[in-house]
C-alpha cells in the first residue's frame, strides 16, 4: 500500500481552532512535523503503527493523531484506501466533547472544499458516531466498560491521556485497552496511547517502560517540555538559572528563556502538579504523580544521574 501524504492533505483540507479561539488552517508546528517524520521513518507504509507517548501538556500530539485518523476515515470513504474502523477514546466526558468537536470540524473542512453534503457522505452522524457511505467508522468515546470490544475489527484507536483512565472494580485500563486493541490486527492500522504522566504503578507507566527497554510492540517515546520552542518568556536580566537545569541545558542546547517560562510556570519548581505536566525527564512524570515512600527529589536526583549497569560476560575459568 502507497503510504498516504498526511502533511499535505491534512494542510490542504484541514481546520483546526486555535487556543485563541480563531478557526484557521491546520498547518503543522515544528513538534508536530517532527513527529510526522519520526512515524514515516519508523513505519515506512504508516501500517502497523504502535506508539506511547508520554508527553507534556498542549504540544499537539491528539490534534496531528486525530488528524491522520480522519484522513484514514476520508480516504477510505473514496475508496483510495481499504475501510476504516476507528476509536477515538479520553479520560473524561469535557474532552471527549472536545476531540469529537475537532474530528468533526476536519471532516467539515474537507467537505467544505470538495463542496460534498455532510449528509451524502454520511449515513450514520451522531454525537458520537459518524458513518461514511462505503461503511468506515469513527467512534469517539469516554474510557469506560462500554467502549469498543473484543470481536470486531479495528483499524485505528487513539487512547488519549490513557494514565489518567480509571481503574475500579468495574473497569481497569488495562483491561480495557489491551482487550479493545486486540481488534486491531498485527503489523496493520494505527494504534496511539498518548497522556501525560501519572503514577509509577499504572497501566500506561508499565508499558511506556516496556517500550523503552524494546519489550513488546509498542515505541515508547518522551516529548518534554523543553521540545516546544514556543514555551519561553523573557527572563530578567539578574534571573540566574537553577542548578536544575544545568544538565539539561548542555545537553539539548535549551535558551535561558525557556528555563524562565518553566520556572515560572512551575512556580520556581514546587509545584509538583505542574512538574509533572511540564516535564524536563521522563521519570518526573511519574514519580511526581504518586507518594512514593522516599523522598521524591532524592529519587529524581538518583535517577537522573545513575546509568544502567554494563553487563558483562564474567569467565569464570579465567578466575
Amino acid at each position: 500500500m502507497t503510504r498516504l501524504d498526511y502533511k499535505a492533505i491534512i494542510e490542504y483540507y484541514f481546520k483546526i481552532k486555535t487556543k485563541e479561539g480563531n478557526i484557521v488552517s491546520f498547518i503543522l508546528n515544528e513538534d508536530q512535523n517532527m513527529y510526522l517524520d519520526m512515524l514515516y521513518k519508523d513505519y515506512p507504509s504508516m501500517q502497523g503503527v504502535r506508539e506511547n507517548d508520554l508527553k507534556s501538556r498542549q504540544v499537539g500530539w491528539s490534534s496531528l493523531i486525530d488528524a491522520i485518523g480522519m484522513v484514514d476515515f476520508i480516504w477510505s470513504e473514496l475508496g483510495k484506501t481499504p475501510l476504516m474502523d476507528g476509536d477515538i477514546v479520553s479520560h473524561k466526558d469535557k474532552e471527549t466533547k472536545t476531540l469529537f468537536n475537532r474530528a468533526n470540524l476536519f471532516l467539515n473542512s474537507y467537505l467544505e472544499i470538495e463542496g460534498i453534503e455532510r449528509k451524502v457522505f454520511l449515513t450514520e452522524d451522531t454525537t458520537d458516531h459518524i458513518k461514511g457511505k462505503r461503511g468506515s467508522e469513527l467512534w469517539v468515546q469516554t474510557a469506560s466498560a462500554r467502549v469498543s470490544g473484543r470481536g470486531g475489527t479495528k483499524q485505528f484507536i487513539h487512547w488519549s491521556e490513557v494514565a489518567f483512565y480509571s481503574n475500579t472494580e468495574i473497569i481497569n485500563a488495562e483491561d480495557l485497552v489491551t482487550g479493545a486493541e486486540r481488534q486491531v490486527g498485527d503489523g496493520i492500522g494505527k494504534i496511539f496511547r498518548e497522556s501525560t504522566g501519572n503514577v509509577t504503578d499504572d497501566f500506561f507507566f508499565a508499558e511506556y517502560e516496556n517500550g523503552k527497554k524494546g519489550i513488546g510492540e509498542f515505541k515508547s517515546r518522551f516529548f518534554p517540555w523543553w521540545m516546544h520552542k514556543s514555551y519561553t518568556r523573557l527572563a530578567p536580566e539578574e534571573w540566574v538559572a537553577p542548578d536544575y537545569y544545568a544538565k539539561v541545558r548542555a545537553e539539548n542546547d535549551v535558551k535561558l528563556n525557556q528555563c524562565y517560562w518553566h520556572f515560572t510556570k512551575t512556580k520556581e519548581l514546587e509545584d509538583e502538579k505542574m512538574m509533572r505536566e511540564y516535564p524536563t525527564y521522563d521519570v518526573e512524570a511519574f514519580l511526581l504523580g504518586g507518594k512514593p515512600y522516599f523522598n521524591k527529589q532524592a529519587l529524581l536526583y538518583y535517577t537522573n544521574h545513575t546509568q544502567q549497569p554494563i553487563k558483562e560476560f564474567l569467565n569464570v575459568s579465567s578466575l
